[in-house]
């Protein structure tokens, strides 16, 4: 990068070189070549600053929180492609333990699903500096749920016609990202499921806290 600087600018210079003396020639070269110098600097540090602010995008998360009726847990593999453009993909696995009180039963749920999105990061919600950071994002999601009827005390005529099974859809989150360690950082997250084929709940949410280990 710096010889093709210099190159450039000494072929420029040599333009203007008509009229002057070898004397003035040498004393301009060598200001034409500390400039280079500095700006060849800034542009190597500057290069520097940016790789290691990116370095480190990577990371595996867990997050756990409130999951209508319940809780639930998410743990998430986050993978950069181009550590330079803040876009990135993420696959991992939901655990939810939530009631159904619509009925007023208390009917037990649990749901267990694997997610792979991708997510883009919002600049102007960002810090510059990755201090703090926000993303948005979608992707698939493909699980099991089932409920448990047998802790679920019913009248003698009553029974459970709602089938449990596999379930898929998609999923849409928003993510904060905040910085603690180099290698750590917290998060605040909200995902929202919609699974179009289920019996026992078509959305269900997890809202949360979690730490995602930085590599």
């Amino acid at each position: 990068m710096k010889n093709t600087i210099r190159l450039l600018a000494v072929m420029l210079y040599c333009l203007n070189l008509t009229g002057q003396t070898s004397e003035e020639t040498i004393i301009q070269f060598d200001s034409l070549n500390e400039k280079i110098e500095t700006l060849s600097s800034q542009l190597k540090n500057r290069n520097e600053k940016f790789s290691k602010n990116h370095q480190l995008r990577n990371g595996i998360s867990m997050i756990g929180g409130y999951s209508e009726n319940g809780y639930g847990i998410i743990v998430n593999l986050h993978y950069y492609p181009d550590k330079s453009i803040d876009r990135h993909f993420e696959i991992g696995g939901y655990a939810g333990f939530m009631e159904e009180r619509k009925t007023g039963y208390n009917i037990p749920i649990e749901l267990y699903s694997l997610n792979i999105g991708y997510f883009i990061g919002i600049p102007f919600l960002s810090s510059k500096n990755d201090a703090f950071h926000f993303s948005i994002g979608a992707g698939g999601t493909i699980g099991n749920e089932s409920i448990d009827v047998s802790k679920t005390q019913l009248d003698t005529l009553e029974s459970i016609s709602t089938k449990d099974g596999a379930v898929y859809g998609f999923y849409g989150a928003v993510e904060s990202d905040i910085k603690i360690f180099k290698y750590l950082s917290g998060l605040v997250r909200y995902t929202h499921f919609h699974h179009p084929k289920s019996e026992i709940g078509k959305t269900k949410f997890l809202i949360g806290l979690g730490l995602n280990f930085k590599f």
